[in-house]
């Protein structure tokens, strides 16, 4: 138990000494890792298209390349990192390790990472570190390159992947009048993911207050397949009964080119006293490529003090609005902003200074 503790409170010191340090959660260990640094991707030497972004996780080094500019795609991706900085000497592990010629100019081709045949605006990896183990301390030196070309973009709207549709998060959720309710109906993480009714639970919603909001996002920009007969976006409902001395609204909106637009208005269960458990409500997206949704509730009516709002249990969008690249041959080198190579062209390579060892 002494030996737990010890280690357990050493563990603890390394990670709070670590600037930047944290722990990655794992069903079978817990990993350190740093941070992510972000250098920028500049192609043809002085044009920034980009960041590649790169932590030390582990035994492994993760990199991330990332296209900010509207335009450019990733072709190709060449990555090495070493403990050395490239210089002109034959017992450099550069050279050594046939990364580089004997004129200082990096050998891409070699890298221990070489991806090509790409067509992306974003690429993510590893690389083991396990042949030269950094520790506290030692740098790593990184030649952090790509291959980026102008490309075509076409927006398709595509069927959803099962399981991964529904709402995933919110913003800007504003209560609204809840006077006679339970407070705890008001938490706006209880509509995200699975409705809660198809697994046979009735009690975990979110109310939006009369005339409360709330917006939400999916894992996807979001779209309407341009066909009525089939609905694009389920809004899950919790019902308790209807009365004709009230009525429980929604309205819906879609957020596209920078604004909202309309997109229906639902009423609880239809109007039907008939549903006594829940109900869904279905909508039409525009044909457009939508970021997230706004609920407003609009009910009327009320029950002596107490008014009476749409519970939301789940908000599921039937089709994702995804991107396709068609990469032209109008293509550039680019690399991860850094110091230059020895050589004589402008290759260059960037330090990362926080490492860390078992």
């Amino acid at each position: 138990m002494k030996k737990f503790l010890v280690g357990f409170i050493l563990f603890s010191m390394i990670v709070s000494v670590i600037p930047g340090a944290v722990i990655d959660d794992c069903d079978t260990t817990c990993i350190c890792c740093t941070e992510w640094e972000p250098y920028g991707l500049y192609a043809g030497q002085n044009e920034l298209v980009g960041n590649v972004s790169v932590r030390v996780c582990g035994d492994n080094l993760e990199y991330k390349y990332e296209i900010t500019e509207p335009g450019w795609c990733i072709s190709e991706v060449h990555l090495n990192a070493l403990t050395e900085m490239p210089e002109k000497d034959e017992n450099n592990t550069w050279y050594a390790g046939k990364y580089m010629t004997k004129s200082g100019n990096p050998k891409v081709g070699k890298f221990e990472v070489n991806e090509e045949c790409l067509c992306t605006t974003e690429y993510s990896g590893s690389l083991k570190l396990d042949d030269f183990k950094p520790c506290w301390g030692d740098k790593l030196y990184i030649a952090a390159h790509a291959v980026v070309c102008r490309c075509d973009i076409e927006k398709k709207c595509v069927e959803a992947e099962e399981g991964e549709s529904w709402a995933v998060g919110f913003e800007n959720y504003i209560m609204g009048d809840s006077t006679g309710n339970d407070e705890n109906r008001y938490d706006p993480y209880r509509c995200l993911g699975v409705a809660n009714v198809l697994s046979g639970d009735r009690e975990n919603f979110t109310s939006l207050g009369r005339n409360g909001s709330i917006e939400l996002f999916f894992e996807n920009e979001i779209c309407g397949d341009g066909d009525c007969s089939t609905p694009d976006l389920e809004v899950y409902e919790i019902t308790y009964n209807q009365n004709t001395g009230w009525e429980e609204l929604i309205s819906v909106e879609a957020y596209y080119g920078g604004s909202y637009h309309p997109v229906g208005i639902a009423l609880n269960a239809n109007g039907s006293t008939a549903v006594k458990d829940s109900f869904i409500n279905y909508f039409n997206l525009p044909c457009e490529c939508i970021e997230k949704i706004r609920i407003t509730d609009m009910s009327t009516g009320a029950s002596g003090k107490q008014v009476f709002d749409y519970d939301i249990d789940g908000v599921k969008a039937n089709y994702w609005c995804i991107s396709e690249y068609t990469c032209t041959d109008d293509c550039e080198t680019a690399w991860g902003n850094g110091a230059s190579f020895p050589g004589n062209n402008w290759a260059m390579y960037f330090e990362y200074p926080s490492c860390m060892c078992d």
